[in-house]
């Protein structure tokens, strides 16, 4: 599937931040621990998880994880009180490639038409 100009943009956007940038890597991280880090945790990372991790407010935490959702980077699961996020590693492949296509290919037939 291809993104299209607006698709990509809502994820550029969403990653451009770098507390959002962090809260994936805690995501991505906490998605392949088989430990949970915090007791109210069996699985991945809940908003408590990002919240004491980056020392801050609930309110804060749940606004980026909802621009992160937005953009189709990360999905959500309830489980009782809890909501535990993951990687949407399908979204990432996408953009990456879509970027791929768009610039890396482009400069490498313009290079071949320069020689």
């Amino acid at each position: 599937m291809v993104c299209t100009n607006e698709q990509l943009s809502l994820i550029a956007k969403a990653l451009s931040d770098p507390i959002r940038l962090q809260i994936m890597d805690l995501v991505a991280k906490g998605s392949l621990n088989e430990t949970p880090i915090q007791k109210c945790c069996t699985k991945g990372m809940c908003v408590c998880d990002i919240q004491e991790a980056l020392d801050m407010k609930q309110s804060k935490v749940s606004y980026h994880l909802k621009e992160l959702k937005n953009a189709g980077l990360l999905y959500e699961r309830k489980e009782g009180k809890w909501h535990y996020y993951a990687v949407n590693q399908d979204t990432l492949e996408r953009f990456c490639r879509e970027l791929n296509d768009r610039f890396f290919l482009n400069l490498l037939h313009t290079e071949a038409k320069v020689e």
